[in-house]
């Protein structure tokens, strides 16, 4: 490990700053046999712990390589300008009341901390902060239990402490190697902490759980870093929805992400979600162990005709494949195996508990591995045995049922594929069996459903692996910051700004409104006839749009009826000019598409099902700028549009949609072209345009 972070992720020499709250993490750490020196710096206290208690941090022995504070905000600052300016590696502010009040006492305090750390790394404020479990140290908030690793582990980069609290108290045989509570960010990111735990070679894979990001694009290729290096990134992400995002933005002020941009973010920068917090966990031990497979095939044992079902028919949704053996293979099976074992994938391997006449039984290990090795070789990525074994005690239920789980290790190594075990019950395998199995190179994983989403996400991130290696770069993301003053353009001015760069629209006159019926019949019907305004954004709504006018009475007819309609809801104005347009024929799909702006990610492209039901259909794919190659393609496969006879010319108006965008990326603010009509022939053209500028701030 290298770089600015080595002496803070992996103390030597650990500072508790604070009182009775400091307590813990040290009883944690000497529990955990943590062999580097805790002191602890405390003005009035003699002693704490048992620790002799410096009254400041000019009184240490020399600069801690990591710091917790345990005081109140305005001292904490104190605090970490101490330690900075005796060269600290780094430190840990567990107290609120900092950004996260989203008051500008708040804020101040917040920018005062981190003038305070100035080149230090900083961990919050408002966290619990770092637990190494390669060493046992605890820059930390309280007490907890610390499970010592040796080798291959995960990460867990967490903006909740209260989450990693449960992980790291309640999981046990989970190969985590570091938990970093980030709170507020003030000063080190979780981009800096994936870039300093990639540099420890122990490490396999890292878990993220996010409510919001502000710098999209450092977190965005940190981590396509760590999956170019075959450290997957697995994500949990909370505060989606108008009430998660409250919750959120007081939990740790970050920039809550939309769900569309989030999932843009995630395609284009290889991370895979999951969707809870057990499911991280058991995704998190499938990869350390296991390590990434080639793709998605998987192989499915289990000693449970029911639970094969269930599988079985989980998988096509999960993106999973179930391959059947090679005809060499099948016919061994077949002869080692008892008529009784239908060859099917998912395998119910019904063979007896013992056999007396050499027969295969759960307690042959050999010749279990045998059919493992045959059902799997040259047509799987992983394999999966699902089993509950029962808790051991009176009677050895458990010993018989172990026996053959025992070929998965040898399955292992003889197929260099990932190979797991699962409990299909949450307590399915007890502790011991489940670290005895991962020491030797297999997945243990509890609960059927996280299992299965685990295995699908490993798939998933095969998928991205090979993907990414075939792209260039990314190019920077269009993140700037919010333009200020907006401005919209009326519908000319949207249109004639983006014909510019390809866009293809009807023919169409802006006018004055006594004007209309002229410009109609220049232009040939039928027309459409709509409300020119640099104010009014929604003009169907306000009955500023009629459509399918066939002769120059029906368009002063619709005038007049436009003009009382608008000025009714629009606060009396009048309407003065009007866009006329010749009607596009021969259209039968409409689509939208737009550009948004998000602060963390910059601007992206939306592509979906259009027309005025475009929000309430939802049928949508984002796509973040600038576009990278297939990224269109794909999106209009995702929507069924890939077929259409103006895909050609839809990708052609995207395109123009984007370069625009890219064009003018410090001023815009959004941009709707809803509908595009898609004809018969082989035309995508734009009926309507929105844009909004502004100012680069």
């Amino acid at each position: 490990m290298t770089g600015r972070l080595l002496r803070f992720l992996r103390p030597k020499t650990v500072a508790y700053v604070g009182g009775s709250q400091i307590a813990g993490p040290i009883r944690a750490a000497r529990r955990a046999g943590f062999e580097g020196q805790m002191w602890v710096v405390n003005p009035v206290r003699d002693e704490i712990e048992g620790i002799v208690c410096h009254k400041s941090v000019d009184g240490l022995p020399y600069a801690p390589d990591a710091a917790v504070i345990g005081l109140s905000p305005e001292r904490a600052i104190v605090a970490v300008a101490e330690l900075s300016v005796a060269g600290a590696g780094g430190a840990v502010v567990m107290s609120s009341g900092f950004a996260e009040l989203g008051s500008d006492e708040g804020r101040d305090r917040q920018a005062r901390l981190k003038a305070a750390a100035g080149e230090m790394p900083l961990l919050g404020p408002n966290c619990m902060g770092l637990i190494n479990q390669f060493s046992g140290a605890a820059v930390w908030g309280d007490d907890n239990h610390i499970e010592r690793q040796e080798g291959p582990s995960a990460a867990l980069i967490s903006q909740s402490g209260a989450l990693l609290i449960g992980m790291t108290n309640v999981e046990q045989a989970f190969p985590l190697g570091y938990a970093a509570s980030v709170g507020n960010q003030a000063v080190t990111t979780i981009a800096e902490l994936i870039e300093g735990m990639l540099d420890d070679d122990r490490i396999r894979a890292i878990g993220l759980y996010l409510e919001g990001m502000e710098d999209g694009e450092a977190l965005g290729h940190a981590c396509l870093k760590a999956l170019k290096q075959g450290v997957p990134v697995v994500a949990l992400k909370g505060g989606d929805g108008a009430e998660g995002s409250k919750v959120s933005l007081s939990h740790t002020a970050s920039m809550v992400v939309e769900r569309d941009v989030w999932e843009a973010f995630c395609r284009r920068f290889g991370i895979v979600e999951v969707t809870s917090p057990k499911a991280l966990v058991e995704t998190l031990k499938l990869l350390t162990v296991g390590g990434l497979p080639k793709g998605n095939r998987l192989s499915i044992l289990s000693y449970s005709g029911g639970l094969n079902g269930l599988a079985a028919a989980r998988c096509p949704a999960l993106g999973l494949s179930l391959p059947m053996p090679v005809a060499e293979n099948l016919a061994f099976m077949r002869d080692l195996l008892p008529d009784t074992v239908a060859l099917n994938n998912p395998l119910d391997l019904n063979i007896p508990f013992s056999a007396s006449d050499g027969s295969i039984s759960m307690r042959d290990t050999k010749g279990v591995t045998g059919a493992i090795i045959a059902f799997a070789e040259h047509v799987s990525d992983q394999i999966v045995f699902f089993i509950d074994v029962p808790r051991g005690g009176a009677g050895g239920l458990d010993k018989v049922w172990q026996d053959s789980l025992e070929a998965l290790i040898e399955v292992r190594e003889k197929l260099q594929i990932p190979v797991s075990v699962a409990g299909i019950m949450p307590e399915g395998l007890s502790v011991d069996f489940r670290r005895h199995m991962q020491k030797n190179g297999v997945a243990a994983l509890l609960g059927y459903s996280e299992t299965m989403e685990a295995l699908s996400v490993s798939a998933k991130l095969a998928a991205a692996c090979h993907r990414l290696k075939s792209l260039k770069a990314p190019q920077p993301l269009y993140a700037r910051s919010e333009p200020v003053n907006p401005v919209m353009l009326d519908e000319a001015a949207a249109k004639e700004a983006l014909a510019q760069y390809g866009l293809v629209t009807p023919d169409f006159k802006a006018v004055a409104v006594q004007e209309a019926p002229a410009a109609a019949e220049a232009l040939g019907f039928p027309v459409a006839v709509k409300v020119l305004s640099s104010t009014i954004a929604h003009k169907a709504k306000l009955g500023g749009v009629c459509l399918n006018l066939t002769d120059v009475g029906c368009v002063g007819e619709a005038c007049n009826l436009m003009a009382v309609n608008v000025a009714k809801a629009d606060g009396g104005h009048p309407v003065e000019r009007v866009l006329v347009e010749k009607m596009v024929e021969g259209s039968d799909t409409e689509v939208i598409v737009g550009i948004k702006r998000h602060p963390a990610t910059g601007l992206a492209l939306m592509l979906g099902m259009g027309g005025s039901r475009a929000e309430a259909m939802a049928q949508f794919v984002t796509l973040l700028l600038p576009l990278e190659e297939g990224a269109l393609a794909s999106a209009m496969n995702d929507l069924g549009l890939s077929g259409h006879p103006a895909a050609e010319a839809l990708t052609r108006a995207c395109e123009a949609v984007a370069a625009y965008a890219a064009a003018r990326k410090d001023e815009l603010i959004t941009l709707d072209v809803n509908p595009v009509m898609l004809t018969k022939d082989g035309r995508a053209i734009a009926s309507d345009a929105l844009i909004v500028m502004g100012e680069a701030s």
